[in-house]
């Protein structure tokens, strides 16, 4: 088979601390881990918007890595600014100004680049006729592929997508911005696929709705390659410390689709009814709505429940997840859920949201709720908090299970096997 060509540009284009422990980025690094460890002849890219090219890097991989897993190994001072390569619509002011604004920052990025890359230390890539993997956004995507466009460059693209969310209403509205940006990107990257995977199958009856709909294009085969359970060990040291009371879990939980509101009403739901209420730590990205939320008056009776604790490294996460009462997920819609599958992996118990994507990810495993029902939820914690039986019966029902669970190179494996499979059908 032909070489494969794996795409880290999420890791350069976005490159830094705050979120390279969570969602897309993590994925992609995980996933360029194993596929540096594989027997497969895999190659590493990142796509540079001063030049316009893909350049071939050589990852760290593993205790060589900060991330742990996987990196594109270059300098965070080569990251470039960014500007959209395309629009949903024409605009006549925007479209007039939008090439001298390009030339400046195509001059900025290459003055970033010229002072981090030693010169001839990456080797520009030609992608025409090669296989190209990715798992970044679709801004990131689509950026790339109308570049390589515009230089008659034709790679036989394999895109991962990992949710159809922003087109659902009630996280954005249909003709925002944001909404008409990511249809945009998510067409472009349809239409230059080979064959796009999911990252769940309800991910990919959502790609399908909304392609027959006509907010997407007609598709090329879509292939489901579910996300695993597993969550790393790695070298680094632990940051924190962890409650000595029991508490619950929520990992990258914010106010809205996330549905942090259901958590801290259950909790209120509990103290108001005579229940005891367990601790509660947020664990995530700092988010000043998140803030803004937790100073409700109607929260006081048990703010002091509440601790945030800002980016913890994954190896903190790992002491969270194994040392917590449950993890509690109630999120209306996710593309996958990692965490649930993460607290899984490490013998927690996980209390998810009834919606599709979670109950692929913890199966029988999890025990769920309506998520627009905090009684409910609380009625669950009370039972993880207050019955230890029940609790030690579940922890032992998951361990059992263990080895039924997926990992990272599972991924890597169902990656390799959909892109060297034929392209045929739908």
């Amino acid at each position: 088979m032909s070489p494969i060509y794996y795409d880290l540009s999420e890791q350069f284009l976005s490159s830094g601390i705050k979120f390279r422990y969570y969602g897309i980025a993590r994925t992609v690094m995980e996933v360029g881990y194993e596929l540096a460890c594989s027997s497969a002849d895999v190659r590493f890219v990142i796509f540079s918007p001063a030049h316009d090219r893909f350049f071939e890097v050589t990852p760290r991989i593993g205790a060589q890595s900060p991330t742990g897993a996987c990196d594109p190994n270059i300098s965070h001072e080569a990251k470039p600014l960014r500007l959209r390569y395309s629009f949903p619509q024409p605009h006549p002011v925007r479209d007039a100004l939008y090439p001298f604004f390009r030339t400046i920052v195509k001059r900025i990025c290459l003055k970033k680049w010229n002072r981090a890359v030693p010169p001839g230390s990456l080797r520009e890539v030609d992608l025409s006729g090669q296989i190209l993997v990715s798992i970044g956004r679709p801004k990131m995507m689509g950026d790339y592929l109308v570049a390589m466009d515009r230089q008659n460059i034709r790679p036989r693209f394999f895109p991962l997508v990992h949710d159809m969310i922003p087109l659902h209403e009630f996280a954005h509205p249909r003709q925002s911005m944001f909404a008409r940006n990511f249809a945009h990107d998510n067409g472009i990257v349809i239409r230059h696929a080979e064959k796009v995977m999911t990252n769940s199958v309800f991910t990919k009856s959502e790609i399908e709705k909304f392609s027959a709909s006509g907010h997407l294009p007609a598709l090329p085969p879509v292939v489901p390659v579910l996300l695993p359970h597993e969550l790393r060990e790695t070298n680094e040291a632990v940051e924190i410390d962890t409650p000595e009371t029991p508490y619950l879990l929520g990992v990258g939980v914010m106010t809205g689709r996330k549905n942090l509101e259901c958590i801290l009403q259950a909790m209120l739901h509990l103290h108001d009814t005579g229940r005891p209420v367990p601790n509660f730590v947020l664990a995530g990205a700092h988010r000043k709505r998140t803030d803004t939320y937790l100073e409700r008056p109607e929260l006081a009776p048990i703010k002091d429940k509440v601790q945030v604790i800002l980016d913890p490294n994954q190896a903190s996460l790992r002491m969270l997840y194994k040392n917590a009462l449950a993890l509690v997920i109630p999120s209306h819609m996710e593309g996958f859920g990692l965490p649930l599958g993460e607290a899984l992996w490490l013998g927690t118990p996980g209390l998810a949201a009834d919606v599709p994507a979670l109950r692929e990810v913890g199966g029988d495993l999890a025990e769920y709720f309506d998520p627009t029902d905090p009684t409910a939820l609380a009625a669950l914690i009370d039972k993880m908090h207050s019955d230890p039986a029940a609790h030690t019966a579940l922890k032992k029902k998951i361990q059992s299970k263990h080895a039924s669970l997926r990992t990272w190179k599972d991924v890597a494996a169902e990656v390799i096997a959909t892109v060297s499979a034929p392209s045929t059908g739908a």
